[in-house]
């Protein structure tokens, strides 16, 4: 089917660039790869009705990176600039997976050139508090061609619920049935709400349950969206609601903001007051922003175990001086046994974590990891000025010592591996030079394998936290069958998919190039070995030397129906051998 192009807007050029590139990163179709000069390499591919080819190159990792945008090879020679509709027609998958990433590729397109238009992009962020970071942070994901999909929400949605907007909203509060509620607060629930809103608000709400005919000893408070309680009331929710097993009570408490994560969202009026994270009925980048109540349940044992592991290692807690921002509570809306059950599934919850603001000492600023390798209007790099104050590789020697040092000592000496990227690394910083990282987002993304864990006693009794943990089987949920698993996760979130976009626009701006960042990356890890913090035979289970590593498919996974998405990359670490182990 032979469809018009038309010249593609700078919103457009991008979604189509990242789609390309995952297509041939992860493999999607066969395609060739022709060396041209300085680097540069022709990608050409076959779609089912056309031919496509591009310019780019192999970056660390065996990322590709493109320029300009790819074509499309017509009858007789001709060329024209492909569209996306045209090539996601042309890729050998179903009709409906078809259908939905069109829905969601069309979709970030939309909101990103809203963003384009409205949006004036100050000529640096670098001084902004973090608070301002998350919203003034409009890129998106670096790689997901999806990066700013959220399917369900309107342009006016975009506007009122997105960080871009930095639009303050109440939390909207509901009073649920207490058997359909579970919840995992540190203290006794009444007490616990009081200390979270303050007495006065909880009061409120409180008053507002009994004018509705509800009372405490019935029904339990629970904090909502209000883009998800209108997306659900009509339908999902309409018969509970009409049975009066939810009571709407209406908007409370302080004002909101939305920050990167879109369903985590920061206060506004005390920024030490805890962050909250709420479900979406939203479907962003690679998943939907759902949490299912097994989760919330764990989140807090979670981060307990995480803290206490730092709180008793001497490098984690000394010379790291790593943080976590703990979810220390949480509740989940689980109607068993009734119609709408299924429905509302992974809906209706929060889980309440600390704030950045908490961590925060003197003139320290954080700053999130995703903002680093990005381009300021005054066309440098977000850090360029530390990097020009304390030069290239001083800084960037820091940086691996605080972040990726901390990240792998976690995992090889107690044996969990965390999802150590993005907004879930936050970098603390003095002058521009880095002090610490902050972790956090733990419930959904650690991993680790019970035989390499170092003080397995410490292990959360998932089982009783959730009755889902009960018959959990391995690689399901937390508990992995093989340190290689482990290994997967930290190098698919540290280095493929996250320190890969700095290294590759280091090199780009300032000619330090990828092979100089990741053999100083390579020297900072054998420093750390050398010093036998960790017993060596630990550190070489790892693997973290192999030649070849084995990384997730983020696209593919959308795009077929295969519960495992993975390929094979070159790996960058590992260039020295790891001398000392052998």
């Amino acid at each position: 089917m032979q469809m018009l192009s038309t010249l593609p807007t700078k919103c457009d050029q991008r979604v189509m660039r990242q789609l390309v590139e995952a297509i041939l990163f992860e493999e999607i179709i066969p395609f060739v790869e022709t060396e041209m000069n300085d680097g540069w390499k022709l990608f050409r591919f076959q779609g089912n009705e056309a031919t496509y080819q591009c310019m780019g190159k192999r970056s660390a990792f065996s990322r590709v990176r493109l320029t300009g945008s790819p074509l499309v090879c017509r009858d007789e020679g001709k060329q024209e600039i492909a569209s996306i509709t045209e090539l996601i027609h042309d890729l050998p998958v179903s009709h409906e997976k078809k259908e939905k990433i069109l829905h969601e590729l069309k979709q970030t397109v939309l909101l990103s050139a809203r963003n384009e238009a409205l949006l004036e992009k100050p000529i640096s962020r670098r001084g902004l508090s973090y608070e301002r970071l998350e919203a003034a942070l409009v890129e998106g994901h670096p790689y997901h061609p999806c990066f700013k999909a959220r399917t369900g929400f309107s342009i006016e949605d975009h506007e009122r619920y997105g960080p871009e907007g930095e639009q303050a909203f109440q939390l909207i509060w509901l009073g649920i049935r207490k058997e359909d509620v579970t919840v995992s607060y540190p203290v006794e629930e009444h007490s616990f709400l009081q200390q979270e809103l303050g007495h006065s608000v909880w009061k409120q709400v409180v008053q507002a349950l009994c004018r509705e005919g509800g009372q405490l000893y019935d029904y339990r408070l629970v904090p909502i969206h209000p883009w998800q309680w209108h997306a659900l009331k009509e339908d999902q929710l309409n018969e509970a609601i009409l049975k009066k097993e939810i009571l709407y009570l209406g908007h409370f408490g302080d004002a909101y903001k939305a920050t990167q994560s879109l369903r985590t969202v920061m206060n506004q009026e005390d920024i030490r007051k805890a962050h909250v994270k709420l479900p979406l009925n939203v479907v962003n980048t690679s998943s939907l922003r759902s949490i299912a109540p097994h989760l919330i349940a764990a989140a807090p044992s979670i981060s307990a175990w995480l803290k206490r592991i730092i709180e008793c290692d001497p490098f984690l807690k000394g010379e790291a001086n790593v943080q976590i921002l703990t979810e220390y509570a949480g509740a989940a809306y689980e109607p068993s046994g009734k119609l709408w059950n299924r429905a509302v599934y992974g809906q209706i919850g929060c889980i309440y974590r600390e704030s950045i603001a908490t961590k925060m000492i003197g003139m320290e600023q954080a700053v999130p990891f995703n903002a680093l390798p990005l381009i300021e209007k005054d066309g440098d790099l977000f850090v360029t000025p530390y990097l020009e104050s304390y030069g290239v590789e001083p800084w960037l020697k820091q940086l691996i010592e605080v972040s990726v040092i901390p990240v792998i000592h976690l995992l090889a000496k107690h044996g969990i591996a965390l999802e150590a990227h993005a907004q879930n690394m936050v970098l603390v910083h003095e002058k521009g030079w880095p002090k610490r990282v902050i972790l956090r987002d733990f419930h959904e993304s650690l991993e680790y394998c019970k035989d390499f864990v170092q003080q397995p006693s410490w292990i959360p009794a998932f089982e009783n936290l959730h009755e889902a943990f009960t018959d959990g089987a391995v690689d399901e949920y937390y508990w992995m069958s093989s340190i290689e698993a482990l290994r997967e996760l930290l190098m698919d979130t540290l280095f493929v998919y996250h320190l890969s976009e700095l290294s590759w626009q280091i090199e780009v701006v300032h000619g330090y190039t990828e092979t100089q960042f990741w053999q100083l990356v390579d020297r900072v890890i054998l420093e750390y070995i050398k010093k036998e913090i960790v017993p060596k035979e630990r550190v070489k289970a790892l693997g973290l030397n192999a030649p070849i590593i084995t990384t997730e498919s983020l696209l593919k996974r959308k795009l077929t129906a295969e519960s495992v998405c993975s390929h094979t990359v070159r790996n960058e670490l590992g260039k020295e051998r790891y001398a000392c182990l052998q």
